[in-house]
Parts: C-alpha cells; structure tokens; sequence
C-alpha cells in the first residue's frame, strides 16, 4: 500500500531520499503500477519490498511463497535476493496485473526464479502441498 503511511508526506520523501535502493527498472514498475486503477492502493510500499529483500538475504531463504502478486513490485524485489537456486512462487487470481510486471523480471534478469501460479489461491496452496509436501518455503509473505 504505497501510500498508506503515518508519515507526513515531506518525512516520506526524506526517508526515502536517505534510503530507498529503487534502480531504474523497479522505479519503472512502481510507477507504471502507480497509475494503474487503484495501484497507489494495491501496491506494496517500497520500503516493505526492501525489507522483505533484506529478510530473505539475512535468513538464506530461498524458497518464497508470495500470496498476491498484482504487478509483482515485491515478487522482483524477492527474486532479486534470493541466492542461486532460488525461487519464489507468486500466486496471483488473474494473468493480468502479473503479465505487467513479467516483462519487467525478465529485463531484471530472475524470471527463472519466479514460478508463477494462476488461479485460487487456496487451490493452489492445496497443489503445491499435494506434490511437494509440508515445510518447503522458507519464508512466506501474505499480501
């Protein structure tokens, strides 16, 4: 939700100034995703995805499961730091909002990492329990 913050506006913008690590093709996608219909509402913040990123290096993680990807913002940032081998399974009800980022994980160099899933989630979840078994992911982010 890459708006919704207690932050003033003008304290949003320092911190991000001091700390956000947006290169060009993440500021790319969180943009375009911006002006989507309801994409400041939909979109995870930018700090959230570098935290997650971070949370995924400090553990080692490297099976992820995303549970909503809309235009996959976060699932590039995960996929970027995931270590060689890696891999995040992104579910998403729709082939839509994710055919908007795919292009943009393909330029980033993972979409080998990313395992997209479409349908309902909990069908999906079901499947992936069904062949491959409890305790796979590493780490799990819920959006």
């Amino acid at each position: 939700m890459a708006d919704q913050t207690v932050l003033s506006p003008a304290l949003l913008e320092y911190a991000r100034s001091v700390s956000l690590r947006d290169d060009a093709v993440l500021r790319e996608l969180r943009e375009l995703t911006a002006a989507l219909p309801g994409g400041r509402a939909m979109q995870i913040m930018p700090e959230e995805a570098q935290l997650l990123a971070l949370l995924i290096r400090l553990t080692g993680a490297a099976q992820v499961l995303e549970i909503g990807t809309f235009t996959g913002y976060s699932t590039l940032c995960m996929a970027r730091a995931l270590p060689p081998g890696g891999r995040i399974v992104t579910c998403d009800i729709t082939e839509r909002w994710p055919g908007v980022g795919a292009p943009f994980w393909r330029q980033a160099g993972v979409a080998d990492r990313i395992d997209l899933r479409i349908g309902d989630a909990a069908r999906t979840l079901s499947e992936l329990r069904a062949h491959e078994g409890d305790g796979i992911f590493d780490l799990v982010f819920v959006d």
